[in-house]
C-alpha cells in the first residue's frame, strides 16, 4: 500500500550517535513523549538497530515480595531512546519493521485491588515470577504458555504537549498492541525533525490488553529496521501484519477510540484502493484508551 524509499541526506548525519547498531536504556530513557526530545543516538533510514529495553517497572520487581503497590511510579514504563532517524520531517511516516524481539529468562505478572478491568476480584496485591524456557512461560507445572514477545510502548516526538509513556495517543506511546511483534511493522506519524523514536515495555506474552494491569513484563532486546515514507500525512499509528492492516485510535473512552480507529481503517482501505477518504482528529487525553480496527487487505502490502 505504501512505498518507502531510502532517504540519503546530502551530508552524513552528525547527531553525536553513541552506537548506530545498538542502544540501551542505560544510554537513554524517557518517561514522556514531548515536542523537544533530544536524541541519545541516531540512525539512517534503511538501517537496522538493536534496542535494549528495561522491564516496565524499571527493575523494581525482582521477587514475589516486590509488589506493584510499593514501586516508584515515576520510574515506570520507560522507553529506550530517543533515536533520531536522520532526514525524517514532519508529515513523513516512520515505518519500523520488527525483525526480532528477544526476552530475558524471567518475567513477572502483578495484580492489585481495584486496578484493571478485573480489579474488583483482587483481594490483595500479588506478584508472580514467571520463568521463560525454550520459548515457553511456566506459570505452574500445569500452566505453560508459548510466548509471543511484543513491544508495549513505541512512539515518536509529539506535535503538542508532552504525554506520559503511560498513555497512548496519535504519536504512539503505550499502545499495548500484541501485533507489534516480530514479522510485523508499525507506522508512526512524524511530527518533529528526526522523529525521535523511543520504545520499551516489552511483554513475553499478553492478550488483547492488560485486563489486570500487566502482561508478562520482562526485559528484552528489539531488532528493528526503520524506513521513511515522505509526505504520507499519516495522522495516527497503524500496524501491518502478514494479512491485515490495523489502525490504532486512542481517546478517553473505548467508544471514542473505536470510532477513530474504525474511521482510520476505512481511510487505509480507501487509500489502498485509490478511493477518497478523510481522517478524524482527537485532542490529547488526560487518560487514554487504545482501540484497534482491523482491515483484511492481503493485496495491499507495503513495499520496501
Amino acid at each position: 500500500m505504501f512505498a518507502a524509499r531510502r532517504y540519503v541526506p546530502d551530508v552524513p548525519c552528525q547527531c553525536g550517535a553513541l552506537d548506530l547498531r545498538r542502544v540501551s536504556y542505560k544510554q537513554g530513557q524517557i518517561f514522556s513523549f514531548g515536542p523537544d526530545l533530544k536524541p541519545v543516538t541516531a540512525m539512517d533510514p534503511g538501517e537496522t538497530i538493536e534496542v535494549v529495553c528495561q522491564d516496565s517497572c524499571g527493575e523494581q520487581i525482582n521477587a514475589e515480595a516486590d509488589l506493584l503497590t510499593k514501586i516508584d511510579l515515576d520510574h515506570v514504563n520507560g522507553a529506550t531512546g530517543p533515536i533520531e532517524v536522520c532526514g525524517a520531517d514532519p508529515g513523513d511516516a516512520l515505518r519500523a519493521r520488527i525483525l526480532d524481539v528477544r526476552v530475558d529468562k524471567e518475567g513477572y505478572v502483578g495484580i492489585e485491588p481495584e486496578l484493571g478491568v478485573l480489579g474488583d476480584r483482587v483481594a490483595e496485591a500479588k506478584t508472580k515470577i514467571i520463568p521463560i524456557r525454550d520459548g515457553v512461560a511456566s506459570f505452574s507445572k500445569d500452566i505453560r504458555i508459548p510466548i509471543r514477545p511484543h513491544i508495549g510502548t513505541i512512539g515518536v516526538a509529539t506535535v503538542g504537549p508532552s504525554l506520559s509513556t503511560f498513555y497512548p495517543h496519535d504519536h504512539g506511546g503505550n499502545l499495548d498492541t500484541k501485533e507489534i511483534t516480530k514479522g510485523n511493522a508499525v507506522y508512526l506519524p512524524v511530527s518533529q525533525p528526526g522523529a525521535m523514536l523511543a520504545l520499551g515495555d516489552i511483554h513475553a506474552i499478553m492478550a488483547d490488553g492488560e485486563l489486570c494491569v500487566t502482561g508478562i513484563e520482562i526485559m528484552g532486546t528489539v531488532k528493528l529496521k526503520a524506513d521513511l515514507i515522505p509526505g504520507l500525512g499519516l495522522r495516527r499509528p497503524a500496524v501491518e501484519t502478514r494479512d491485515a492492516w490495523m489502525a490504532l485510535g486512542s481517546a478517553e473512552t473505548l467508544d471514542e477510540a473505536a470510532k477513530i480507529a474504525t474511521a482510520d481503517d476505512v481511510d487505509l482501505l480507501a487509500r489502498g484502493r485509490g478511493m477518497p477518504g478523510r481522517r478524524p482528529t482527537c485532542s490529547p487525553p488526560s487518560c487514554a484508551t487504545c482501540a484497534s480496527a482491523r482491515t483484511w487487505t492481503p493485496t495491499a502490502r507495503a513495499s520496501s
